[in-house]
């Protein structure tokens, strides 16, 4: 079965344009947190606490989230739409490279769904931990806050278990269409089998 470059839209061209767009902002703002710690440390620049605690929080909470959904975004449109068109190429599969970028064995939702349940796990320990010495301190503003991060975190962890059972699923479904649509070499196969994150459905983290 020979490999040929299936037409993607643009809206797909657009999701990749974003992810692109994503992966440059969060390497500046990343490197802005790095540069303002370690310029603080080393009395270069004074940079005040709560620019550094804001870009470390930006850059460990925020921004794999938002990447992890972007790509999300870009992986399913193109996914979709070589499912789409499979049937006005007979004889022909897509290139390893879309391949690898839409079809992998893992549903796109999978790492969004995995990543949120991490970051759900973590603020709920150390908010849940904190909390508590805040409210025994008087400190109301400091304890609504923590409270309202803690119901939030309690939340992301509530939906993201079915969401990862869900798109387990899916990924199964996507899986079997794909075997019946192509035949795929082993190498290619093993490439797919491959996780976007490096930890696959049953070998994230805490499965």
């Amino acid at each position: 079965m020979d490999a040929v470059e299936f037409p993607l839209s643009a809206r797909v061209r657009a999701a990749r344009r974003r992810l692109v767009a994503t992966s440059v902002a969060g390497a500046v703002v990343a490197g802005g947190a790095v540069a303002s710690v370690a310029a603080d440390a080393a009395d270069w620049v004074p940079v005040p606490r709560a620019v550094q605690a804001g870009l470390v929080l930006v850059t460990l909470f925020v921004l794999p989230v938002a990447w992890v959904g972007v790509h999300a975004v870009w992986a399913l449109r193109g996914r979709a739409e070589l499912f789409a068109v499979a049937g006005e190429h007979p004889r022909r599969r897509p290139t390893d490279r879309q391949l690898a970028d839409h079809l992998r064995d893992e549903h796109p939702l999978t790492p969004l769904w995995w990543m949120v349940s991490v970051l759900g796990g973590l603020g709920t320990l150390c908010l849940g931990f904190a909390l508590p010495f805040a409210v025994a301190d008087g400190a109301v503003l400091a304890g609504v806050l923590l409270g309202a991060g803690l119901a939030v975190s309690l939340v992301a962890l509530a939906v993201s278990v079915p969401g990862i059972r869900r798109s387990g699923r899916r990924g199964a479904e996507d899986r079997r269409r794909r075997t019946e649509l192509w035949i795929l070499p082993t190498a290619v196969e093993h490439r797919l089998s491959v996780p976007l994150l490096g930890t696959g459905d049953g070998g994230h983290l805490g499965a």
